[in-house]
């Protein structure tokens, strides 16, 4: 006869966690009408000595919120309907289930180090991610006055399949040159000039990436790593029909049939509008035949935001869009999140105070998993409830299995619970 021992079902996280947060919110919610996404929201605080991840509710409360000293960076749910972030102790990234469990590390290949800024956790097992790849240059062999040992920032995009063999790698040497940055001094030991913070997949399956110190959007060919097209910056191929050109952009996003939206930082804004530096969100459609990019929406919020580094957009599922403001260090305020309806309508906004940073704030109807503490004794078998059934079991990797002697199993049934058990003899 086959028996079952159900264990107390207490999950640790495998990465390092000591500290939540106690009421100790510094945030307040000043806008809710009630007509926001009903979903959680996604984000790790910065700009102070504890950076929790945190989860709150469509309403602001806080349902999440833990300290991991290494670990956190750009903490949201990734394509793989899994929870993503960086680890910044091993350079790579986490993938965790929804009961915790670590099941991933995916780091560059070829002697690179993953960057912390973006990564994709695709639905077919893939991951994308990129590495800064500094190289030195003769820059007075370009500029006079130039370091004849400059160390010049280069860029590596790789995809890696589920197994992390490479199967995809790109190189900015082949396809920029440090002229093509229109705010750097060329005479400096060290240039940076291309600030990759963001990656998403067209919806041809080609890669977008944002290179904020170019201001530029770059499409790249995912079979040949050919440049499709490079839109914004001095060497745009596309030109802006009924807008200004955005500046130090962030979090592009690829909205299908040639629609794209970003958050649009505006670092130069002034100097195409005549006004102060503003922030915004920003939607486009882009005609391939033509070259052209006609603005079909933005927001600006009311009080004229100017956030000069981070932030984030997201378009949501009812069609409203997620903005996150998240460094308003230069108006003495921390960050601001709102959520607008297509008419610009505010339904949502949380404030935090000066000194916090968001990086990157994402919406997703998605928490983690609390299944029912329940132990059964050693030698009663276990008979499963007529009135539920046995939709999968898995091992603690996620993967499924059909469970066997010594094994430590998850149990997944059609209304929802959940049970860890240990089959023993």
């Amino acid at each position: 006869m086959r028996y079952y021992l159900r264990t107390v079902f207490i999950l640790f996280l495998s990465c390092p966690s000591f500290l939540f947060s106690q009421n100790e919110t510094d945030y307040v919610i000043s806008i809710d009408t009630g007509d926001a996404w009903e979903a959680n929201i996604f984000y790790r605080k910065t700009g102070g000595p504890l950076r929790p991840v945190i989860i709150l509710d469509s309403s602001g409360e806080e349902l999440f919120s833990e300290v991991w000293p290494m670990q956190g960076n750009d903490f949201k749910v990734n394509d793989n309907n899994k929870i993503t972030f960086y680890d910044l102790e091993t350079n790579g990234w986490m993938v965790m289930d929804s009961l915790k469990n670590i099941v991933d590390s995916v780091y560059c290949l070829n002697g690179y180090v993953a960057d912390h800024h973006d990564f994709l956790a695709l639905e077919n097992g893939h991951y994308i991610m990129f590495a800064y790849d500094l190289q030195p240059y003769a820059m007075d062999t370009v500029v006079e006055g130039g370091d004849p040992e400059a160390m010049v920032e280069g860029l590596v995009i790789q995809e890696v399949d589920a197994d992390h063999n490479l199967v995809f790698q790109w190189k900015s040497w082949d396809h920029f040159h440090i002229t093509d940055n229109q705010h750097l001094p060329l005479n400096t030991p060290v240039l940076t000039f291309i600030h990759a913070n963001a990656i998403d997949v067209d919806y041809d399956g080609h890669l977008l990436l944002s290179s904020r110190n170019l201001d530029e959007i770059t499409k790249i060919d995912r079979s040949t790593g050919d440049i499709i097209w490079r839109w914004g910056g001095t060497q745009s191929d596309i030109s802006f029909v009924n807008d200004y050109p955005f500046t130090y952009q962030h979090s592009i996003t690829s909205l299908g049939d040639n629609r794209y939206l970003l958050f649009d930082n505006g670092n130069y804004s002034s100097l195409y509008t005549g006004v102060e530096n503003v922030s915004r969100a920003v939607e486009y459609v882009l005609d391939p035949i033509n070259m052209t990019a006609t603005k079909v929406w933005d927001f600006v919020h009311p009080d004229s935001l100017f956030c000069p580094t981070q932030g984030s957009v997201q378009r949501l599922p009812n069609g409203n869009t997620l903005i996150d403001f998240g460094n308003l260090s230069l108006s003495n305020l921390g960050a601001i999140v709102t959520e607008v309806t297509p008419e610009n309508e505010i339904v949502f906004q949380l404030e935090y105070n000066f000194g916090a940073s968001l990086y990157r704030v994402k919406k997703f109807d998605w928490f983690f998993y609390e299944p029912e503490v329940v132990r059964v004794e050693e030698n009663l078998s276990l008979e499963v409830s007529p009135s539920r059934k046995l939709v999968k079991t898995l091992n603690l990797l996620g993967q499924e299995i059909i469970p066997s002697q010594g094994q430590i199993a998850i149990y997944i049934y059609d209304d929802g619970s959940i049970e860890k058990r240990f089959v023993i003899e």
